[in-house]
């Protein structure tokens, strides 16, 4: 992907999560996207690095 199609869609997600989901932590959006974009043969790998993040995530909200 292009770093421009890349910035594109983050600020589109970025733009979706603040009108609908403001709670949802941006950071876990942003490591989602780039985790996808960065694997995109690899779903393990990907799946590994979203669940790293889903972690961080949910431990900065003194969920875990």
């Amino acid at each position: 992907m292009r770093t421009t199609d890349l910035q594109d869609l983050l600020k589109t997600v970025e733009l979706l999560r603040t009108e609908l989901h403001p709670d949802l932590d941006a950071g876990f959006l942003e490591a989602v996207v780039r985790a996808e974009e960065e694997n995109p043969e690899d779903d393990a790998e990907a799946v590994r690095v979203i669940q790293v993040a889903l972690k961080a995530a949910l431990a900065a909200k003194g969920v875990v």
